[in-house]
């Protein structure tokens, strides 16, 4: 599998697209806000031939969903994510609490999605675990053949994700990376929604929100 990281908006999301030889693709989080940037994402995929099969969420909070609505009217193609994240204030209000206008109305879901669900594009298998406390709907995708997960905001380098948004909780945070993310094989690569990427190992040995 290749990963394509792009870092997209005013809170530098990163974007992730996923593709094999097959040319089957699937994006996570998109956050493509600018026209530059979406047209950066769009050069990409014409340029590598490659057929968008998915759009994931791992959450959603508005900077991971800002280019939701692009990938819709250019590729047809509506967001899956865990439905608890529904619960939470829409794309719109949740980026005027922070001072930013959306003109835009939200992309709702094409198919929710829950914790052990296989997603399949390709040769390329992710599972989805249910990792909440960031967000009630928090979803990591683990491809477990090329050993690393995308973790959204529930684990970052060093760190763990903010509880202080809407219907966030710090010990069911703690309790899902303890039990989902840190049972991995320690090679397994983390692949963050902000920041560097990290290991299963390095956050074990090193991450002082998760010692025991």
């Amino acid at each position: 599998m290749q990963i394509k990281i792009f870092e997209f908006n005013m809170v530098c999301v990163n974007t992730y697209l996923l593709y094999d030889e097959t040319k089957e693709s699937a994006i996570i989080d998109c956050g493509a806000f600018t026209e530059k940037e979406r047209d950066r994402l769009k050069e990409y995929i014409t340029s590598n031939k490659l057929k968008i099969k998915y759009l994931l969420n791992t959450h959603l909070h508005f900077d991971h969903v800002l280019g939701n609505r692009f990938i819709y009217e250019n590729y047809g193609l509506k967001p899956q994510y865990n439905e608890q994240d529904d619960r939470m204030p829409n794309l719109k209000i949740q980026a005027a609490s922070f001072g930013i206008r959306i003109d835009y109305e939200p992309v709702s879901a094409e198919h929710f999605i829950n914790g052990d669900d296989s997603i399949r594009f390709g040769n390329t298998v992710l599972k989805a675990l249910h990792t909440p406390g960031h967000s009630p709907g928090s979803l990591s995708f683990y491809c477990e053949k090329d050993s690393c997960v995308f973790t959204g905001d529930t684990l970052f380098h060093h760190d763990i994700g903010r509880t202080d948004l809407w219907e966030g909780d710090e010990n069911t945070l703690i309790h899902a990376i303890r039990t989902r993310l840190l049972t991995l094989p320690e090679n397994t690569v983390l692949f963050p929604g902000h920041g560097p990427a990290s290991t299963v190992a390095e956050e074990k040995r090193h991450n002082t929100y998760l010692r025991i």
